[in-house]
């Protein structure tokens, strides 16, 4: 998953929290609440085994069609040290993925929900800020002369799509 950190600025004045560059009036906001984003690591896990087993049959049927062959003959390697080359190499990549899943932590979103349709806003690596944040945004709401402001480490997880605006990008990789 790519991912680019950023510090930004969350902070309510004059009844308007604002995220970095984005503002959400707080008479507009219905919910907020934190999502907890955890890596598809059974996914994960079941890749890699299914890559596993394939590599394993190949290098099998691979190993049956060379028959007696030797693994090195005096005009190089044979096709069976190719196919173990291959298969090998297929695992170790499947190795490498699967630990990147197996390795990655859990991370935390600010989901605002307004009349519209509900928007991560930030997400973060602490659990306790991003719960620290729901409590403040709400307390805003409930008392009209509420303020806070705090710095957030924010994770952009995956792509960036925007198709509103002057500045329509679509899908950015």
């Amino acid at each position: 998953m790519a991912f680019k950190r950023e510090v930004i600025s969350v902070r309510v004045s004059r009844r308007i929290l604002w995220i970095g560059a984005e503002a959400y009036p707080l008479n507009n906001i219905a919910r907020a609440q934190v999502i907890k984003i955890v890596p598809a690591r059974a996914a994960a896990v079941g890749r890699f085994l299914s890559q596993a087993v394939l590599c394993v049959v190949i290098w099998v049927a691979a190993r049956a069609l060379s028959g007696e062959e030797q693994v090195l003959s005096d005009a190089g390697p044979g096709f069976l040290t190719i196919a173990t080359v291959v298969a090998l190499g297929v695992l170790v990549i499947a190795t490498v993925k699967l630990l990147s899943v197996l390795l990655r932590r859990h991370y935390f979103a600010l989901v605002i929900e307004t009349a519209g349709t509900p928007r991560t806003a930030l997400v973060s690596a602490d659990p306790n800020l991003v719960d620290q944040l729901v409590v403040n945004i709400m307390d805003a709401i409930d008392n009209p002369q509420a303020a806070f402001s705090m710095q957030v480490e924010n994770f952009h997880l995956g792509d960036k799509i925007q198709q509103f605006g002057d500045r329509n990008v679509g899908k950015v990789a």
